[in-house]
């Protein structure tokens, strides 16, 4: 066998074993950057983690139980603000949590931008819903 033949080897098994590593990582439970759920348990706050912050308004609630769904730069587009929306009716943007009384509110979910054009609401930075008790 020459040196060429030896050299072509040895870079085809490096190759190889490359492919099998990536192969492996990409496969060992990372998670993947396809579609999401609309939601999961850390994109929402119950009524029962509402009661036990103590707060006097939705915004109170979710500064104490998920500081990160006031913050823009969690998501796609950093400059853009949420949409609140209270039993399906737009309200306007994070402002308007402050004028919700947490004792209304049975839930409240957290929608990331990609997800909230997906399912048609909010706009670039991403969606806040706010489910009353007596709302839907």
């Amino acid at each position: 066998m020459s040196i060429h033949t030896r050299s072509r080897s040895a870079k085809l098994r490096c190759l190889l074993g490359g492919i099998a590593l990536l192969t492996a990582c990409v496969s060992s439970g990372q998670p993947s950057l396809g579609p999401r759920p609309l939601s999961s348990a850390a994109d929402v706050i119950t009524e029962a983690e509402i009661a036990g912050s103590h707060a006097s308004t939705a915004y109170e609630a979710i500064e104490f139980s998920r500081p990160q769904f006031l913050m823009s730069k969690i998501d796609v587009a950093p400059l853009a603000e949420r949409e609140v929306y209270l039993d399906g009716t737009r309200l306007g943007g994070i402002g308007e949590l402050s004028g919700i009384p947490a004792s209304s509110v049975r839930e409240i979910r957290f929608v990331r931008s990609l997800d909230a054009a997906a399912s048609g609401i909010g706009r670039a930075g991403g969606a806040i819903l706010v489910i009353s008790k007596t709302g839907r």
